[in-house]
């Protein structure tokens, strides 16, 4: 299930002068300071030095002179669109990051949107990346919405500050949700009702009679269930393969007929989408939104749960459809990035079956989950 994802990045100063502690930079604003009340008063304390004794301040260490020259940038990245009064996740990364730094992600929105940042900060040490999911509550207007992303970095007494806003908005169209989603369902959704501490792999969309053939005995080979969100029009296509999927005992879920987005259709629409889809089993039923559209608005639950279907997004996303290598794919599960954050306990990852490199890698994939000491859902 391809979605549309923007992700910006906007640079800021790499430099600070000493003297003034303070940087500015098209784009976004830095600021930098050196926790230094502590040792003035133990000075103040100190008896005085004989003149003799005087010596030259030692320079800082070496890893707080980096610190404070780390050229630190910090980028959004979000959906493209969703409903007019729903809820889209984006995140908030920090490029440039000291290994040895803490740091702190916050967020605001803008025209009357707001943003709630929930869960930890995770960090890729292959990038130098800290990011962050923020929650961005959509108006029940029409309009375009951004995500000004700010964070405070904190390298022993070097602390510094970053913000910026993305350049391209979130657009709020196509039909409202005006109800708010609660964070309990909103948290549910994204686990797909997942209340083990099993991680489950999903696939979205279909694929070749090669690439499905390959991923059920990869599956079968290490005893793990998956979900299948095949679209409708493809299981009427390829009925033997669809078959083979139920056969080897996997869940099905529903991902509509011909994968539009949801959250532009009225309910006559929905509708037919959801009963040209494939007929979900295993208990609670789920459906996917395609794009995550609409996933986490109340509208869209309504009209799911009157076809007894519960919605399903996800926690984490290999971004398999853009062609990454599987080495890429099982860093993105193992640390999470600027794209996704990483796979953790009760955790669903999303794939599809005509990712390109997705049959191939899954089991280096599979091997990353288990790396991290997390179980997945046994096949039997």
């Amino acid at each position: 299930m391809r979605r549309s994802r923007v992700v910006t990045t906007l640079a800021v100063a790499g430099l600070l002068f000493a003297v003034a502690g303070h940087g500015v930079a098209a784009g976004g604003t830095i600021s930098a300071q050196r926790a230094t009340a502590g040792s003035a008063q133990r000075a103040s304390a100190a008896p005085a030095a004989p003149p003799k004794r005087v010596q030259r301040a030692a320079p800082a260490p070496a890893v707080q002179q980096a610190a404070a020259k780390a050229d630190l940038r910090i980028g959004v990245g979000a959906p493209q669109y969703d409903s007019p009064g729903g809820t889209v996740p984006t995140i908030v990364t920090v490029y440039g990051v000291p290994k040895s730094a803490k740091v702190a992600v916050s967020a605001t929105g803008t025209g009357g949107s707001t943003v709630t940042c929930a869960g930890p900060v995770w960090r890729n040490p292959v990038r130098s990346t800290a990011s962050r999911t923020c929650y961005l509550r959509l108006p029940a207007t029409p309009g375009s919405y951004r995500v000004r992303g700010s964070a405070v970095v904190t390298t022993g007494r070097v602390v510094r500050k970053v913000s910026g806003t993305g350049s391209r908005p979130v657009v709020a169209d196509g039909v409202a949700s005006p109800e708010p989603m609660t964070p309990a369902d909103l948290q549910r959704i994204e686990r797909c009702g997942n209340t083990t501490g099993n991680v489950w792999l999903t696939f979205d969309d279909g694929g070749s009679t090669a690439q499905v053939t390959s991923i059920l005995a990869t599956l079968k080979r290490n005893n793990v269930k998956a979900r299948f969100f095949f679209r409708g029009d493809w299981a009427r296509r390829n009925p033997a393969l669809f078959r083979s999927i139920k056969a080897a005992g996997h869940v099905i879920g529903n991902h509509t007929a011909t994968h539009p987005a949801l959250s532009r259709m009225g309910r006559t629409k929905l509708v037919q989408q959801i009963g040209g889809g494939t007929a979900a089993t295993g208990t609670p039923k789920l459906l996917r939104p395609p794009f995550g559209a609409g996933a986490f608005t109340t509208r869209l639950q309504n009209v799911a749960r009157g076809q007894g279907y519960e919605l399903c997004r996800w926690t984490m996303d290999t971004y398999d459809w853009d062609g990454p290598s599987a080495a890429v794919m099982a860093e993105r599960i193992k640390y999470g990035d600027h794209r996704s954050p990483p796979v953790g306990a009760g955790g669903v990852i999303l794939m599809h079956g005509h990712g390109k490199h997705t049959a191939a890698g899954l089991q280096r994939i599979i091997d990353t989950v288990r790396g991290k000491k997390l179980k997945l859902q046994p096949l039997k």
